[in-house]
């Protein structure tokens, strides 16, 4: 699966060397003047931030808490002391500055809206998932700033994947609750498993998201020990990644 990931030319693919080693999406690199990517075992944020910009910027970063709170990112410089808010999805539509989540399993979520030039990176695990997170993100990015749905280009990075995400039933039923039309994101088998990335595109489409502007990197992060983190197959010692967003100028 993830081989032919690398392959696709709609799903990820690997860029820079050393700290700055990041995974791009073809779909957001295609917007002009839009830099993104999530990082790679090994990689620095920040490097990652400046080799795809061209210069450092301040990172927003989020205290994340698996729900479905969205925060409002700007980019005065009392903003870069305080600590980060708790949410988990951080919008805005300024320059000058990035916006991080940061994972190990969950799927980083990056959104640009090209016409309002409105960004947003969401943190998506199942909890998240099952709060809506997504929906919240882009509802918010609606209300601030004049987003259409239909305008959205959403990409979702490496994630733990339906190869090995095994979960009990809770988590089943919390899903389904929140969306029942997810029973085609939930495979059988000795324990059940959930597709996640898969549960957060249908959330993007049932928002209004065109099914031509969602992509997903295609890579599980516990197949990946070459290339990614992975909290379950580290058993919580491993480091963490980042979805990175920004715009050059």
């Amino acid at each position: 699966m993830d081989s032919r990931a690398m392959r696709d030319d709609h799903a990820a693919r690997l860029l820079g060397q050393g700290p700055a080693k990041r995974l791009e999406m073809p779909l957001l690199a295609s917007v002009a003047g839009l830099a993104h990517g999530f990082t790679a075992s090994g990689s620095d944020p920040a490097a990652v931030v400046r080799e795809a910009v061209g210069r450092d910027l301040p990172l927003r970063t989020l205290k994340q808490v698996h729900g479905a709170a969205v925060r409002r990112a700007g980019g005065s410089d009392r903003a870069a002391t305080l600590p980060p808010p708790e949410g988990d999805a951080l919008i805005t539509a300024e320059a000058g500055l990035a916006l991080g989540v940061w994972v190990a399993d969950c799927v980083p979520i990056l959104v640009c809206d090209p016409r309002t030039r409105a960004l947003a990176a969401v943190h998506a695990g199942w909890r998240g998932t099952t709060a809506r997170v997504l929906d919240a993100a882009v509802g918010a990015l609606g209300a601030a700033f004049g987003s259409r749905p239909a305008d959205l280009i959403v990409a979702l990075g490496p994630a733990i994947g339906p190869c090995c995400f095994e979960v009990g039933d809770e988590v089943v039923e919390r899903l389904l609750e929140a969306d029942p039309g997810a029973a085609a994101c939930v495979l059988g088998g000795r324990r059940r498993r959930i597709d996640l990335p898969s549960a957060n595109r249908r959330q993007a489409l049932a928002a209004g998201v065109r099914p031509e502007r969602v992509a997903a990197a295609g890579l599980c992060t516990v197949c990946r020990a070459d290339l990614l983190e992975s909290y379950r197959r580290q058993r919580g010692a491993g480091g963490r990644m980042a979805g990175l967003i920004a715009w050059r100028s």
